[in-house]
């Protein structure tokens, strides 16, 4: 059995990391908040069911890039 931990209650030790894109994107994005949302959205799901993590983190991944190019290379031009 795992020790106890803030994030014991996780099905999956990697289900937080959607939780730090989630409070990235709310750092960074909070104009849009259509972003962490929908991170957040996901957030739900992989607490759900940790086994959508694996297809859907790439997914998300390359979002919060995308994202991340768009506000600091795009948007100040």
């Amino acid at each position: 059995s795992l020790p106890s931990s803030p994030f014991s209650f996780f099905p999956s030790p990697f289900s937080f990391l959607p939780l730090l894109f989630f409070f990235f994107s709310f750092f960074f994005f909070s104009p849009s908040l259509s972003f962490p949302l929908f991170s957040f959205f996901f957030f739900l799901l992989f607490s759900s069911s940790p086994s959508f993590f694996f297809f859907f983190s790439s997914f998300l991944f390359s979002s919060f890039l995308f994202f991340f190019l768009f506000f600091f290379f795009f948007l100040p031009f």
